[in-house]
């Protein structure tokens, strides 16, 4: 079967997104299909030195097509002009399909919600049916996050949303609640599937601490509280910070937040404006540096704001517990995210924005190395046993197989 893959990111740019979408690719690849992916050419600052220099607009790497598009900057904007630029998203995407040529099936992860009419309008044109892999259910996290404010704004978001829905031939979710949220919307119950975001337990492994990676940055035996991702408006950055400053006369305690997006910059300036030596920041590491990040650290970090009422199980919760590192994270009590990490023993949950009990959550795992291996364990096999990488891309597979087998007896 020729798949198409529709993805915002993809390596070389370093993102949760790129990781999935190429894993994905992959393993469609050794399945026996053949895959084409369309994404856009990384930002100068979302890949690594040098990388825009060498990349070609199409390429065949691994056996899998990648054509790449140009389009307007979408991270690293103002919301107004984010909003904008999804649709030129939308618009490169349609015009790199097509010129890929006729594939009997398309997946597509969104957010943006445009890439769902990029979906329908190559249905039509192909007879291609279409997953959307929805990580975030838009338009409402907009407006969760005081995004989306406009009436007008939030029909015509809507308005995407149930046509790219409607016209689906199935929707991937990664959680329970996510799916319970689109069946009371009024979908098919038999259209919408969890499938778990993943995470290859081969290669994410618990390591050593002392690794080169620690050393490179000049830590020794510090007590690292890590957060790595995206430094966006979900994202509670404000609440590390402030726990950072109630925990800043513990000397061998440093935060490490290494990522990027629209608020690292305030943050930035906030550390900087409250004198926070225990904070230090990186940018995005590239996919083969990111394991030893991750077991570099004693304790990772998940904060969600507290305004976030859509389910929201964040990837980096798998990285983590493959890791086999203790999470403390900022989630509501019975939210997603919540049951997989208290449900896992993998780590602690505090109420979102409340950096006391943060700090508190840290300084208890900071005092009981013991209560960190015995989370550390539980999420690693938690980890094995529900988002090993193989085992759920084969969903897809699956997924696909049966959207091929329908549009075929319709002909």
């Amino acid at each position: 079967m020729r798949i198409l893959l529709l993805t915002p990111h993809y390596p070389p740019e370093i993102r949760s997104v790129s990781r999935l979408m190429v894993e994905l690719a992959q393993d469609l690849r050794a399945a026996g299909h053949d895959v084409t992916v369309v994404a856009p050419f990384p930002p100068p600052d979302g890949a690594g030195p040098g990388a825009l220099d060498r990349m070609p607009a199409r390429e065949r790497t691994g056996g899998i097509q990648v054509i790449r598009v140009r389009t307007m900057p979408f991270v690293h904007v103002a919301p107004w002009l984010r909003a904008v630029t999804h649709f030129t998203l939308a618009g490169a995407l349609t015009l790199g399909a097509l010129s890929a040529g006729r594939h009997h099936a398309v997946v597509a992860y969104v957010p943006p919600l445009t890439i769902g009419l990029t979906c329908d309008l190559l249905r039509r044109v192909w007879g291609a049916p279409y997953i959307l892999n929805v990580q975030d259910i838009y338009p409402q996290a907009l407006i969760d996050l005081g995004l989306a404010r406009q009436r007008l704004v939030v029909e015509i978001l809507r308005w995407i949303e149930q046509y790219s829905y409607r016209h689906a031939g199935a929707i991937t979710v990664h959680s329970e609640g996510n799916r319970r949220l689109l069946l009371e919307r009024g979908l098919d119950a038999g259209k919408v599937h969890i499938v778990h975001n993943w995470v290859d337990t081969a290669a994410i492994r618990p390591g050593l601490r002392a690794n080169g990676f620690r050393a490179s940055l000049g830590l020794g035996d510090e007590f690292v509280v890590l957060f790595a991702g995206v430094l966006g408006y979900a994202q509670d950055i404000d609440v590390i910070l402030e726990a950072a400053r109630l925990l800043r006369a513990y000397e061998g305690i440093v935060f490490i937040l290494a990522g990027d997006g629209v608020r690292k910059a305030q943050a930035v300036e906030q550390a900087a404006a409250w004198g926070l030596r225990n904070v230090r920041f990186l940018p995005f590491q590239p996919l083969e540096v990111y394991p030893q990040l991750v077991t570099m650290s004693d304790v990772c970090l998940v904060t969600l704001q507290k305004s976030v009422t859509t389910p929201v199980v964040p990837s980096k919760i798998m990285t983590i517990m493959a890791a086999g590192r203790p999470i403390v994270a900022t989630v509501d009590s019975g939210g997603d995210a919540y049951e997989v990490i208290a449900g896992s023993g993998g780590g602690v949950c505090t109420p979102p924005g409340e950096p006391a009990a943060l700090a508190e959550a840290i300084l208890a795992l900071y005092r009981d190395p013991a209560l960190r291996q015995r989370a550390g364990e539980a999420g690693r096999r938690f980890a094995e046993m529900h988002f090993d990488r193989r085992a759920v891309t084969a969903v897809y597979a699956r997924l696909l197989a049966e959207l091929r087998g329908h549009a075929d007896g319709r002909r």
